[in-house]
Parts: structure tokens; C-alpha cells; sequence
């Protein structure tokens, strides 16, 4: 079930927490402060398997972000998960067209059903969600 997930969080106390729970759970995880070295790191390798991102981090703004993985054939359909204290979390989510959102404080047991989605037992396919379908207000 392991899966490459790229977190993009300026907190390094926060990215790291998450980082050991998503690697307690088999994962391989990359930390990065801003959007643009996770972008960087996105377009070298040319894949990973699910992004989780914070709308307030330093440098390129999440909208940007997005663009720019949606120009690359390879990443356009990367799945990204919002995890957010910011207030607008849902709207941003929402207008950015991401596949889920967490507010923070995180529900790590949701998240990780989330993460579940997208990171399936190996041999199987990971499900098509759309953000819109696990919406929740």
C-alpha cells in the first residue's frame, strides 16, 4: 500500500507529525516548506501519488501550484488533498478543484481514509473520487 505522497506545509513541527503517521502506515513521504520546491521535486521525478498541501505557505500561492501541475501532462491529474487551518479552506479547496479538504486541527483517521482512496492495496487500481463527491460542510 505504500504510496509517494508529497506534503507541502511550512511548519515543519505539523509536516513532520504527518510525515510519521503516513510512513507508520507504509507510505514514502517527501516534506517540503513551499510550493516551489515541491514543484520542482514533482516535475524532476515526474510523478508521485498524492499531494497533500497547505493554502498559507510561503512563495507561490496554491492557485499557482495548481496551474502549474495542471500544465504538466504528467501531474495534471495528480490528486491533491487541502489541509489547511486557513478559514477559507473549503472555498479555496473548492475553486482550486482538489480532491478533498482537512481543516486543521486534523482528523488523522479521516485523513487517512482519505489517503486510502488514492493509495490502494497494491494490485488494485485507485478509485476515481472527485473532490466534490466526499465534500463535506
Amino acid at each position: 500500500m505504500a504510496c509517494e505522497i508529497v506534503i507541502v506545509d511550512d511548519d515543519p513541527e505539523f509536516a513532520t507529525s504527518l510525515a510519521d503517521v503516513l510512513e507508520h502506515e507504509g507510505h514514502e513521504v517527501e516534506s517540503f516548506a513551499t510550493p516551489e520546491a515541491a514543484l520542482e521535486r514533482l516535475l524532476v521525478m515526474g510523478h508521485a501519488s498524492l499531494v497533500l498541501l497547505d493554502l498559507r505557505t510561503p512563495g507561490m500561492s496554491p492557485q499557482r501550484f495548481r496551474a502549474l501541475l495542471m500544465s504538466s501532462p504528467a501531474l495534471r491529474d495528480l490528486p491533491i488533498i487541502v489541509v489547511s487551518g486557513a478559514p477559507e479552506i473549503q472555498d479555496v479547496a473548492t475553486a482550486l478543484g482538489t480532491n478533498d479538504a482537512f481543516p486543521k486541527p486534523v482528523d488523522i483517521d479521516r485523513l487517512l481514509r482519505a489517503v486510502a482512496r488514492y493509495c490502494p492495496p497494491r494490485g488494485e487500481p485507485p478509485r476515481a473520487v472527485s473532490w466534490t463527491s466526499h465534500h463535506r460542510r
